[in-house]
């Protein structure tokens, strides 16, 4: 201001401390030199913000900084700080954690943070690197911990059991080695697993009995995990990609057969023996996945055409009785659409049906459905709305409208949303009133 006045000073220390909270950490710090008013701002910052050794003279330096100020924040004068609201470590294509020290010295302020902030963040990006093996014999202990995002990092133990977290209610994971056998926690709400490396000879058995939401996003590699049961499950999405090892090579979408010496999806479906991190094989006479999923609200499960998990649970396909939202792609149109037909008659309260169909039909060779249809028993009587998304009204959409009116649903409740290959072109939907 031209009198002088300086008002940014003059505002209370909760808004300074949400101002600050923008900035990187070594920013915080220096703001106690642009007034006496300053001085002692930064020491009761609620979330701290580590962007990485970029602009610092070594990485030693870098490191004495975060070494000192956690320190001081969480224990300073021998007196213990309250928790901090938020702390985010973002290690983007510096170099830092390139160094094997380095990652130690990471590792260190982890297991030094997790136990005092509610919410952790850690994001490493380097440039061909493996994801960091920064939670390696983690058995984190946190009465605080209530969020938990790590992109880029390693999480490698045999079991990670958050047993000791138990106000963690979200664990957001991107692109991360998750080579894991159990994940546990009796607390855990959300999870999110997107764009991750797991194994391909063993599956992750996820106990988390208080789960609500789940979303498995594309798998680089490794299989989808085993689900024990989920009775608080709202909502689920999976997206499996050609990458998923649940895949035949023989472009099935049944499998190939457990014993194909040429077919490691299908080989190892249950585990390889000689694999001892595989062990305790999996019921060959139950669901893999599906059963995990069965009490959820709102379902979207979309797969390449030979990814097989989801066919092969449809031998044992399980009613799910909460089921009122279910999104399918392609892959339930195999074996004259034997999926599709399953869930018409496993979801009694289905209100809301939506099938994506791609561009061009998949190539897959056609065998039996392992399903076997109870008889013609109809669809969902609440069922209000069937809707098909695609880009040419072709014959794949006169078979789903045929299986639709043998189960009972009339053409006045199925909408078709024709959207055109030009991209910015106009999408348009009609109500089919018959068809040939």
């Amino acid at each position: 201001m031209a009198s002088g006045v300086d008002r940014i000073s003059a505002l209370p220390d909760d808004i300074l401390h949400h101002v600050l909270g923008f900035l990187p950490a070594q920013e915080v710090v220096r703001t106690c030199v642009l007034a006496r008013r300053w001085r002692g701002v930064w020491r009761s910052v609620p979330a701290l913000r580590f962007t990485g050794a970029n602009g610092w003279r070594s990485d030693d330096r870098f490191a004495q900084f975060v070494d000192h100020l956690l320190l001081h924040l969480c224990c300073a004068g021998g007196v213990v700080n309250a928790p901090l609201d938020a702390c985010d470590f973002d290690f983007d294509s510096d170099g830092f954690m390139q160094s094997p020290a380095n990652e130690q010295h990471a590792g260190r302020w982890i297991h030094q943070l997790v136990s005092r902030v509610r919410a952790l963040r850690i994001r490493v990006v380097e440039d061909f690197m493996e994801p960091s093996p920064l939670f390696q014999d983690l058995h984190p202990v946190s009465q605080h911990l209530t969020r938990l995002e790590l992109i880029g990092v390693g999480v490698n133990d045999k079991v990670v059991d958050f047993s000791g977290c138990p106000a963690l209610v979200e664990l957001n994971m991107e692109d991360c080695d998750v080579f894991l056998q159990k994940i546990l926690s009796p607390s855990l709400k959300h999870l999110r697993i997107a764009r991750c490396y797991a194994s391909e000879y063993y599956r992750i058995l996820m106990s988390l009995p208080a789960l609500v939401s789940l979303e498995l996003i594309q798998f680089h590699r490794g299989r989808v995990p085993l689900l024990e049961r989920l009775p608080q499950l709202d909502r689920a999405i999976v997206v499996l990609n050609e990458e998923c090892n649940d895949q035949c090579y023989q472009d099935r979408f049944d499998g190939c057969g457990d014993e194909s010496e040429t077919c490691d999806g299908c080989n190892y479906y249950y585990g390889d023996p000689e694999y001892p991190q595989s062990e305790p094989f999996y019921d060959r006479n139950n669901s893999i996945f599906l059963k995990g999923l069965s009490e959820a609200t709102c379902l979207e499960l979309s797969a390449e055409y030979d990814v097989i998990v989801f066919n092969r649970d449809l031998r044992w396909c399980p009613t799910f009785t909460k089921l009122k939202t279910l999104f399918l792609n392609d892959w339930c149109l195999a074996a004259h659409h034997n999926a599709l037909i399953c869930f018409l008659q496993h979801a009694p309260i289905l209100e809301k049906l939506t099938i994506k169909l791609s561009k061009t039909p998949p190539r897959v060779i056609e065998t039996e459905g392992v399903y076997k249809p109870l008889g013609q028993s109809v669809a969902s009587d609440r069922l209000k709305m069937v809707e098909i998304r695609c880009a040419n009204v072709d014959m794949r959409v006169h078979k789903i409208l045929s299986v639709l009116t043998t189960y009972g649903i009339p053409l006045e409740k199925i909408n078709i949303q024709h959207t055109s290959r030009i991209p910015g072109s106009e999408c348009f939907n009609f109500v089919c009133t018959g068809f040939s």
